[in-house]
């Protein structure tokens, strides 16, 4: 005769409340982007005049986030924590904000 031992098993599923915050800033000027979209998982907003960025929602370390603003490379990286402050630097990527400031010329 055989007996079957079921075990029981309970899945917990967490659902936390994460927090991404931080300010998207041109790479070579320091000057802050307004208007960036900033996307983790599906979640997205926009920088505000300051370059400044907050999302709440249900964020794991590894999901990945984009941003994405006029003119500039595309930024792609990954969440490391559930409650995170990451300030972004965009890479100019038209007209003639591609380089650095070029205000330190030697004058003859």
């Amino acid at each position: 005769m055989y007996k079957f031992l079921g075990a029981a098993a309970t899945v917990v599923m967490l659902v936390g409340c994460s927090t991404v915050q931080g300010v998207v800033r041109n790479k070579y000027t320091g000057t802050p982007v307004a208007a960036a979209v900033v996307t983790v998982d599906k979640s997205s907003t926009s920088t505000n005049g300051f370059g400044h960025y907050y999302m709440q929602g249900s964020f794991l370390p590894g999901d990945t986030m984009m941003v994405n603003a006029s003119c500039y490379d595309i930024y792609t990286g990954s969440i490391t924590s559930t409650s995170e402050i990451k300030d972004i630097n965009l890479t100019p990527s038209c007209g003639n904000n591609n380089h650095k400031s070029n205000n330190n010329r030697e004058h003859h």
